[in-house]
């Protein structure tokens, strides 16, 4: 990781303020330094600093009132982590992935599309957003959806690994996977997930894998993390990188570096197809 600021494009700044920013201010409940009516630390306490349940209405705020407030609040640290993380994912690798399937666990409002679509360029790329919250899915679908956006972006949105629709046939192309924060959820089954992850895994195919995970530093958030390694090494991955690192963020008060937990596993392209009901 590095101290140098991480800068978001133009096109992701200006699909911020448009479709994020000048929504919440210009909501009439927001004035001076208050969002919805909330001021920060409300907001955030709204949505539990990002661990909220974003489909439970909180006192005047609907779902899609919290998953904006997530975007206003939250989202922009997430995606410069996303995209240095990335930076330093394909440093590693030292390729990027051709026309790969994404499958961002935890997905938000599309914050590991927008992270990659930045590093990617123009490239094509199909992209499963899983997210228990219909607020979020809703949002990460509009924001897809714009035409700020660069690349050719397929989406797909569940609400659970298990229910993804994928109705193409097993191939060989590249998987990235992002697991992104999803270890801070106190209510994560970090054995379920991982079966889940497995067997869609299967479904896709037999290409080589890239799983990403970012987390926050705190001990307690990465407590499920040794099950997730000897999970994943248990079917084909080795650790290519892993750490604590930090990144270097811009605000309007300054510049300052925040800390980051990252791993980065690797499964190569498998010889055969494992095929459904084979």
């Amino acid at each position: 990781m590095k101290d140098v600021a991480v800068e978001l494009p133009l096109w992701l700044e200006e699909l911020r303020r448009t479709e994020v920013s000048n929504l919440v201010r210009s909501d009439p409940r927001s004035s001076g330094n208050t969002t919805f009516g909330l001021n920060r630390e409300q907001a955030l306490d709204a949505i539990s600093w990002g661990q909220a349940d974003f489909d439970a209405p909180h006192g005047h705020l609907t779902a899609d009132d919290l998953a904006l407030l997530y975007a206003y609040w939250n989202q922009k640290g997430h995606l410069e982590e996303l995209v240095e993380a990335f930076r330093q994912c394909f440093a590693v690798s030292n390729t990027k992935p051709n026309n790969p399937i994404v499958v961002d666990v935890g997905c938000g409002p599309f914050t590991g599309g927008l992270a990659l679509a930045t590093s990617l360029g123009e490239a094509p790329f199909d992209y499963i957003g899983v997210d228990r919250a219909d607020s979020m899915r809703r949002l990460g679908q509009r924001l897809a959806d714009s035409a700020l956006v660069p690349g050719q972006i397929t989406c797909i949105w569940a609400p659970d690994m298990a229910s993804v629709e994928w109705a193409q046939p097993p191939r060989w192309r590249d998987v990235l996977v992002i697991v992104s924060f999803v270890f801070a959820s106190p209510s994560l089954d970090v054995g379920s997930m991982c079966d889940d992850l497995i067997a869609l895994l299967r479904r896709l195919g037999n290409g080589s894998v890239t799983v990403l995970y970012t987390n926050s530093v705190r001990a307690e958030a990465n407590c499920g993390f040794p099950e997730f390694d000897t999970r994943l090494k248990a079917v084909g991955f080795r650790s290519l990188a892993r750490g604590k690192g930090e990144i270097g963020i811009a605000r309007s008060g300054g510049s300052r570096v925040r800390g980051l937990w990252y791993a980065i596993f690797h499964r190569p392209r498998q010889t055969s197809l494992s095929l459904e009901g084979a």
